[in-house]
């Protein structure tokens, strides 16, 4: 475990401050890509034998923090370092990818390692915090305003996480981290309670779960595609995901309510984040809001209480970052390509940008859920889950709340799928906005083989899901996993691979001349300069206009539940109530002692005749009224 922890924090830590030392951008690239590499070998080569030791470094007086290896946290440990050396390889063409970029990406990735490896709650809120600062640093690289919007919402969430971290503490009576069932803190008592939601709230904003998840649409106008990639859409799911699942399994053992609630949260973060992507005409805030939807399905996952739901929505969280992310960085390509993320200003891309476009079809379908890839696999675990919560539940109350889960999962797969139709046709397979200027080409060789990477991924997990899972996820829990359905992708992959062999071989043995006749519409012999055309921006106009989806619409483009505007409203009438209880009442006791002090010195101005004889009185007077005074006591 100490060569785990000096290849993947204390060199990267290190090598970070070094590159700001070095002018050279390609140095600071292959130097930061160098060093991500070694801690990923390290990674893999060392995390399978530290499974069994932990290391304690000692601080003071006996005190220590501890740092070791469960199966869960070995499990987001490799993805984290996966992914800083895939987003550190893309990197580099974005201006915002300069400078101090690639320190920070060295950090954050340090940090991250650190909060999964750590076994006590005092090293672990240590490494947290260092990535909500990172967070800010990266967005502040775009637009320091979306930036202090992020800071302010995640970090009163992580707020609330060091509450509930302190209220666990002083229940436990331990800062250690616990695994398994040994100190669950049964959900009985107000405490017990205050600690489970305080905890909750830091773990749903750290993974961009609503409803603290505004941040994510407005960062990702100003923020490079590689930052979305590596933090909302990758590190941050993890983190999130992973302190989620470390609550539901060995932190705390969810009652009913516990369970109903984070159904609710999951079912409507997936309707309502689906419902404003699908009517978003920019690229960027397209992406964002799916990556926001998709968190339900794993909070969802572990609100159906059993073994199969945490495998789910374990394994959804790791399918969602490898798709989320290579969609994130199709959308840079794209902008660097076309210098705009509007949808009706792109098109015709899949002929300059083949590999791209491969990739792009790849992470659209495992998005939306479509087999055989990894998407449909893990939605496939969690729709046996809500089944099986269905058939325990223990009231009709709850039986809705899982039939209404299961509407919301599958119609957002639904309308997952709708928003990516537009989004491949807008992108790729419409008109091309551009014809006559001079064609783009594909992307560089660092940028495309990222996206390649991940949508092998998506294929190779969405083919063999049970292999992945029975090593990876099914270990970590105690009790057996039951999948109640059938579903053989490894099949499906195979006879969707034949089928589309088949049809290439129809296509190349047919005529070897190939062509299309093109000619203008007939319109009644008459010439006309219009020219007809399908923009995917106005493929879902109607959707808006039904009354209840309208409805819900605007109320969500109202921003009411935006919890920074929360929090400003609510500042802004605090200062006000301040202004006006405080600061005019201290104005109106200065004021008042001012007045008084001037009446006394008009007052004793009055006395100062310059008499020489009304001195001499008034000195008596004193001198009488001193004597009386001295006599009786």
């Amino acid at each position: 475990m100490s060569v785990l922890l000096f290849y993947s924090f204390e060199v990267l830590v290190v090598v970070g401050f070094l590159l700001l030392a070095v002018r050279s951008e390609s140095i600071k690239k292959w130097l930061a890509q160098g060093v991500l590499l070694a801690s990923l070998a390290a990674v893999l080569f060392f995390s399978g034998a530290s499974l069994d030791g932990n290391v304690t470094v000692a601080i003071t007086g006996g005190f220590g923090l501890t740092f070791g290896l469960t199966v869960i946290s070995r499990l987001v440990f490799v993805l984290i370092n996966v992914f800083g050396v895939l987003i550190c390889l893309y990197a580099g063409k974005d201006r915002q990818e300069k400078g101090l970029y690639f320190s920070y990406l060295l950090w954050l990735i340090a940090f991250s390692n650190l909060a999964v490896v750590s076994k006590d709650f005092v090293s672990f809120i240590f490494s947290w915090g260092a990535t909500l600062v990172l967070l800010y640093l990266f967005l502040g690289l775009g637009s320091y305003r979306n930036a202090t919007k992020a800071f302010t919402i995640v970090g009163m969430a992580d707020f609330s996480l060091m509450l509930g971290i302190c209220l666990y503490v002083a229940s436990t009576g331990t800062i250690a981290m616990p695994e398994g069932s040994a100190m669950k803190l049964t959900l009985d008592s107000p405490l017990h309670w205050l600690a489970f939601g305080s905890m909750l709230i830091g773990a749903l904003s750290k993974a961009g779960c609503g409803p603290f998840h505004t941040w994510i649409p407005q960062s990702a106008e100003t923020a490079s595609m590689s930052v979305m990639a590596i933090l909302p859409a990758s590190l941050d799911k993890l983190l999130g995901i992973y302190l989620l699942g470390r609550m539901c399994v060995d932190y705390f053992a969810l009652n009913q309510l516990a369970m109903s609630l984070l159904l609710v949260i999951g079912s409507l973060t997936i309707l309502f984040a689906v419902m404003m992507a699908l009517i978003q005409h920019d690229l960027r805030k397209l992406l964002s809001f799916h990556a926001v939807s998709q968190v339900g399905y794993m909070v969802l996952g572990f609100g159906t209480g059993t073994a199969l739901g945490v495998v789910g929505g374990l394994f959804h969280m790791v399918n969602n970052v490898i798709y989320k992310s290579g969609l994130f960085l199709v959308g840079g390509a794209v902008g660097q390509k076309r210098n705009t993320y509007e949808l009706e200003k792109l098109g015709g891309l899949a002929v300059y940008m083949p590999l791209t476009f491969i990739a792009t079809i790849v992470f659209a379908l495992s998005i939306s859920g479509v087999p055989p890839f990894n998407g449909f696999a893990s939605k496939w675990i969690l729709y046996q889950a809500i089944f099986t919560g269905l058939a325990n539940a223990s009231s009709f109350f709850v039986s809705f709340l899982y039939v209404f889960a299961l509407v919301a999962a599958m119609f957002g797969s639904a309308l997952t799928l709708a928003s990516f139709v537009k989004f491949v046709h807008a992108v790729f397979l419409g008109q091309d906005t551009h014809s006559g200027k001079k064609p783009v080409g594909e992307i560089s060789p660092s940028m495309y083989v990222p996206l390649l990477v991940l949508a092998i991924f998506c294929i190779i997990l969405g083919a063999l899901p049970q292999k992945f899972l029975s090593f990876a996820v099914t270990p970590w829990l105690a009790q057996e996993v039951v999948y109640t359905g059938s579903w053989s992708s490894s099949f499906a992959l195979i006879f969707l691979s034949l089928g589309l062999i088949c049809g290439v071989l129809l296509w190349y043995v047919g005529p070897l001349k190939k062509s299309v006749r093109e000619d203008v519409a007939f319109t009644g012999g008459e010439t006309s300069d219009l020219h007809t055309t399908f923009p995917a921006t106005e493929f879902y106009k109607t959707v808006e206009e039904i009354p209840a989806v309208n409805k819900v619409l605007r109320f969500l483009k109202l921003e009411v539940f935006d919890l920074y505007n929360v929090v400003r409203g609510f500042m802004n009438v605090a200062a006000y109530l301040l202004f006006i209880f405080v600061d005019r009442s201290i104005y109106a006791i200065t004021n008042a002692v001012g007045y008084c002090v001037l009446g006394a010195s008009w007052a004793l101005r009055k006395l100062h005749t310059g008499v020489l004889d009304l001195y001499i009185a008034w000195s008596l007077i004193g001198l009488i009224a001193l004597f009386f005074l001295l006599m009786r006591s």
